[in-house]
């Protein structure tokens, strides 16, 4: 049979197995993603060797960048817009202090591993700890969305993911720069990031306020994949004023799927009459823009993509430097005891909350993209750091995964103790 045949066969199996490891999610509590990143690994170059990571070439960028941006996207569906505003302060404090801790143990234990080999220097070192310092979006939002929790949590964490993103992004890419021409300032680094995220916070909320006026006073319905085309265009224009085009589909989904309340806050406050002003805070004066079964459609097209890019990472994953694997496999454990300092700032919160918030902190997207830009600009080490990254991504999506499955199943078994009297 011929290439395209065997290709599309291939797609078609690997999609079937996609919804199976959903439906082992739904029914088990076992994230899908552990049985997509094995499936990956089996079929990759130290499995059984049918797929070769090189042979992916120039699509590989591709794949990821739309993946993270659509990914963002359709998490926002998720997010309340009075939860969004409670919980923003308290996500950007729980975010910076992961990543700041996050970043620095894990830069420390690159370089001590470098002196050790005699080879990485600290600041390669610390390249791999912005690399690796940030919770991954395309393994939270997903894993989220399942879960029976609060709207406030969900937003708190959903957010810390976007954030550290763009955390990891800025930073990274500022080492990278200073690596190719040897200038690294403060200044030049905070700027960048504020500019990354103002700008892209700017355009997504003018891009979401334009688009709601276009479907109601233009197009007067809802076109799926049009939506989809204003969604990359977003990207390009955010990423062009040099924002963040990812965190700029993030706003842009928000604005969506808060579309009718936003509208009618601008109703009411055009209005003279009192009694709309207080329909207006209800959201009872506004019009929204999407409908149920096109956020259906969002979420099947971020499930095809969420079951490709770990197929992809599975793939990628390179066991024969052993070297890399032990370092990997440290720095996942090491990730997971770090994340326990978020109960410094969740203190207030129920035990359950503060387990969950503990559980989230798997690696992914971001990481995984940054590690093949930095192969790219021909980075000293790069192919071992993103080996090590690999890794990382598969030992804390394993470890995170079991502490949700954990910390879901002792707390329905504590509901059962406490429902059913004849559980004593």
């Amino acid at each position: 049979m011929s290439f395209v045949t065997n290709t599309l066969f291939a797609i078609g199996l690997i999609l079937f197995f996609g919804f199976f490891a959903d439906f082992l999610f739904r029914k088990l509590n076992v994230p899908d993603v552990i049985f997509l990143i094995l499936l990956g690994f089996s079929i990759g170059p130290h499995g059984f060797n049918y797929v070769n990571p090189d042979s992916f070439g120039n699509i590989a960028p591709i794949f990821t960048t739309f993946t993270l941006l659509f990914l963002l996207f359709d998490g926002a569906f998720n997010i309340n817009l009075s939860s969004l505003m409670k919980e923003f302060s308290n996500s950007f404090i729980l975010t910076t202090i992961n990543f700041v801790f996050s970043s620095t143990l894990v830069a420390f234990s690159i370089w001590l591993f470098g002196l050790w080999q005699g080879e990485i220097s600290f600041i390669i070192a610390l390249l791999g700890g912005f690399m690796l310092g940030g919770v991954s979006s395309s393994f939270s939002i997903p894993v989220l969305t399942r879960l029976n929790i609060d709207k406030r949590i969900y937003s708190l964490l959903a957010l810390e993911s976007a954030l550290t993103d763009v955390f990891c992004i800025v930073f990274s890419l500022s080492i990278i720069e200073f690596l190719k021409i040897g200038d690294l300032g403060l200044r030049e680094t905070m700027t960048q990031f504020v500019s990354f995220f103002a700008v892209a916070g700017l355009i997504g909320l003018i891009a979401g306020i334009f688009w709601i006026i276009l479907i109601i006073k233009v197009f007067k319905e809802h076109n799926y994949v049009m939506t989809i085309a204003y969604l990359l265009v977003i990207y390009f224009v955010a990423e062009f004023l040099k924002g963040n085009g990812a965190i700029a589909t993030l706003f842009f989904g928000l604005i969506l799927n808060n579309s009718k309340q936003l509208s009618s806050i601008i109703i009411g406050l055009s209005s003279h009459h009192s009694e709309d002003k207080e329909k207006a805070i209800t959201g009872d004066l506004g019009v929204s823009v999407t409908t149920p079964s096109e956020e259906y459609f969002y979420h099947q097209i971020s499930f095809m993509l969420k079951t490709f890019f770990f197929v992809y990472i599975g793939i990628l994953i390179d066991i024969s430097d052993f070297k890399a694997v032990i370092l990997g496999i440290g720095l996942s454990i090491l990730i997971m005891l770090a994340r326990l300092i978020s109960n410094l700032i969740t203190k207030g919160k129920e035990e359950k909350d503060r387990s969950l918030i503990n559980s989230i902190f798997a690696r992914g997207l971001a990481a995984a993209a940054i590690a093949q830009l930095a192969i790219q600009e021909a980075i000293p080490h790069a192919e071992f750091l993103s080996k090590v990254t690999y890794i990382v991504i598969t030992g804390t999506i394993i470890l995170s995964s079991a502490r949700v499955f954990i910390t879901e199943s002792n707390f329905k078994l504590g509901w059962i103790k406490r429902n059913f009297k004849f559980w004593k």
